[in-house]
């Protein structure tokens, strides 16, 4: 072995790494970075793909030690179970719809007047 891989590789004794699934929120990610202090790095590995094949690519793991590295994955999944909980709930969705119907009746009023305006009716002939 050459004389860098062999410092790589004791510079690596004692670091894990913590494969980071594609598709993961940012938020997450960043969340994990800053709370548990682990060195995002990008690393080929190889990935399986649905054919049943392999292929190598590059993926971003978060590097740091044993004990770090499961907390933080534990965390992880956590984060990402409470994300798709709040998906589930579709809250955003059921608070637009509530607000947009609040305001449909004024705004069919609104499209009312735009019309009797333009044909100079009254309004409660429309």
């Amino acid at each position: 072995m050459a004389d860098a891989e062999i410092e790589n590789k004791e510079e690596l004794a004692g670091l894990y790494d913590l494969a980071i699934p594609i598709g993961m929120p940012l938020s997450v990610i960043q969340d994990l970075v800053d709370n548990f202090e682990l060195e995002p790095v990008r690393r080929n590995a190889k990935i399986g793909l649905l054919d049943g094949e392999t292929e190598e690519r590059e993926i971003l793991v978060l590097r740091g030690d044993l004990e770090t590295v499961k907390a933080a994955e534990k965390y992880m999944f956590e984060a990402l179970d409470r994300r798709v909980a709040r998906w589930d709930k579709n809250e955003r969705s059921d608070r637009y719809k509530e607000i947009y119907e609040k305001n449909a009746d004024k705004r069919q009023q609104m499209v009312r007047e735009r019309i009797a305006e333009r044909k100079g009716e009254p309004l409660d002939l429309i």
